[in-house]
């Protein structure tokens, strides 16, 4: 499946729009972000939306209930069944969030973590 994600800051519109146009027949556009209140519409056309059945869908917080689903991963962790510390591939200072950035861009860390402290 073909996916995007359109993050609707000012060019709510011109993103979600350039981001639906994008995606092949039958993908998905998420749009993972609010813009400002009053931004309405998105250039889309209805003829590609229909003829190439595509889908626009919205995500907040990845639809899950934090109320719910923090307590019970945390519970995951602190049990020992979700292995979120193997997950991390590098932890990095507040000093050296830069380099954190160069790493990930240079594919040197997949999941660096900034440590405050």
């Amino acid at each position: 499946m073909s996916a995007a994600s359109a993050p609707a800051r000012s060019r709510a519109r011109d993103s979600v729009g350039e981001a639906f146009s994008a995606i092949r027949k039958a993908g998905t556009v998420v749009v993972t972000a609010i813009g400002p209140h009053e931004a309405m519409g998105a250039p889309i056309s209805p003829h590609e939306l229909t003829l190439s059945q595509k889908r626009l869908q919205g995500s907040l917080f990845g639809a899950t209930n934090g109320n719910w689903d923090v307590k019970r991963l945390l519970s995951l962790y602190r049990a020992g069944a979700l292995k979120l510390d193997e997950m991390v591939t590098r932890t990095y200072s507040l000093d050296e969030v830069a380099q954190g950035y160069r790493d990930l861009h240079a594919g040197i860390n997949i999941r660096g973590v900034v440590v405050y402290g």
